[in-house]
């Protein structure tokens, strides 16, 4: 019998694949656990299979970058060989003469689980398997370290016809005026970006609504932060109040507003200070409401070069006065400033470069499968979620690889992949076994031939 695999895998027993933490001896209980505690186990009975195997399926695909379809066959002609070499059995044939009794879930019957899902079990379900991940590689490798907080917003076009909220107008995309948005949370540290958990976006709805519950969230789990990042898009004086009020320190660019410009001006000019207070307010047009938050204002200067530096350069007439204030920018944060206000300034402008790891490890979502592409956002964000719990094993192997001594090429995230696939197929073939031995108890289902 012959075996469709993707690719010829080396199984390097050199490599520090990390064992208890992605696909864990209790994976498939605490899905089973978590599943039943939703709704959708009302909604979604399966007989023959457990609410894990479908979620394994689904993962086999992301990992190999193929359909479900062609995921769920390749399972299924996989794990036939094996009975088949192992106990010489055979799947029973339908009266029908042509369908035999599956190992493996459909494509259909998985889709139609993750279908039925809505966003807040994804949330629950997924939200708490990647958290699950977290802990473990904060067990091993972090400890009582302080995280930085990292926020960005990503979009993914879409090409069908918008019926829902989630369908928001975008000019950045090929071929369409609409995109999906997500909003992804994660932790940096200790050479390591772990995500924590996504959110959709929906149309007209205040964007950093979620925010200040994921930090409660997160150190309700355990994890000490220092302080967090965000870019302008996160522009907002509630969410910087709220920050304030969870004691979460914030670095965030300054818009170039007349109020800002004026205070880059004076200093250049030698009349303001570096580091000054401001009141930073916003009115009724900006959502989500008026609010006010007294922030320090820091001036800092565009490719590490220090805003005294090109102050120094304006004064001596090497530059001219539009470019030294094009060469000028600004932070707002909640930070206690040090003493030295020059280094602590640097200090922030390097801080804030911590922020574009997040950028990365978007990117490398996109690497794990590359098409993202569904009719049904929760099924989107749910794929998100299973990403994100992949890259932060390959977090973790890359970071144990190194430790070892084992070059870059060798702890490559396509070098994870081909890895975890075997892991994958030892999970599969553990799970249905236990079904066969269930079901064979209960005596409901006869799968191979007597």
């Amino acid at each position: 019998m012959n075996i469709a695999r993707s690719r010829s895998i080396s199984r390097s027993k050199t490599l520090p694949f990390p064992k208890d933490i992605f696909l864990l001896g209790e994976f498939k209980s605490l899905v089973n656990s978590l599943v039943t505690r939703l709704g959708i186990a009302k909604r979604f009975k399966p007989r023959l299979y457990s609410y894990a195997d479908f979620v394994f399926v689904k993962f086999y695909a992301l990992i190999t970058s193929t359909p479900i379809e062609r995921a769920s066959e390749r399972l299924n002609k996989w794990l036939i060989f094996q009975y088949f070499k192992k106990y010489k059995l055979k799947p029973k044939n339908f009266q029908d003469g042509v369908r035999k009794r599956r190992l493996v879930p459909h494509q259909t019957d998985v889709d139609k689980f993750f279908r039925l899902l809505s966003e807040k079990e994804v949330n629950m379900l997924f939200g708490n398997l990647l958290m699950n991940v977290v802990l473990k590689v904060k067990a091993r490798c972090i400890g009582g370290s302080k995280l930085r907080f990292l926020v960005d917003n990503t979009e993914y076009a879409y090409y069908g016809k918008p019926n829902s909220l989630f369908e928001i107008g975008t000019n950045r995309k090929p071929g369409t005026r609409f995109c999906r948005m997500f909003q992804g949370h994660a932790l940096h540290g200790s050479g390591m970006t772990l995500f924590t958990d996504f959110y959709l976006l929906q149309k007209g709805k205040y964007r950093c609504l979620n925010i200040p519950h994921s930090v409660e969230w997160i150190r309700w789990s355990g994890i000490n932060l220092s302080y967090s990042l965000m870019d302008r898009e996160f522009y907002r004086a509630a969410l910087i109040k709220d920050l304030k009020t969870c004691k979460l320190p914030v670095l965030i660019p300054a818009k170039k507003y007349p109020g800002i410009k004026r205070k880059i001006k004076d200093f250049l000019l030698g009349i303001g200070p570096l580091v000054s207070v401001y009141h930073f307010s916003q009115t009724q047009k900006v959502k989500p409401w008026p609010s006010s938050v007294h922030v320090n204002f820091v001036v800092i200067g565009h490719k590490n070069v220090l805003a005294t530096e090109i102050r120094r350069q304006f004064r001596q007439g090497i530059l001219t006065f539009d470019e030294a204030i094009k060469q000028l920018a600004g932070f707002f944060t909640t930070l206690k400033p040090w003493k030295n206000h020059s280094r602590w300034a640097k200090w922030l402008s390097r801080a804030y470069k911590k922020r574009w790891n997040e950028e990365t490890g978007f990117s490398k979502l996109n690497d794990i499968h590359k098409s993202f592409r569904n009719h049904y956002p929760n099924v989107q964000l749910s794929q998100l979620y299973m990403r994100a719990i992949i890259y932060n094993n390959w977090q973790y192997f890359k970071r144990e690889a190194e430790k070892s001594g084992i070059k870059a090429s060798k702890r490559t995230l396509a070098v994870f992949l081909e890895i975890l696939e075997w892991r994958i197929y030892n999970l599969i073939e553990q799970s249905v076994s236990y079904n066969l031995k269930y079901l064979q108890k209960k005596r409901r289902r006869l799968y191979f031939e007597s």
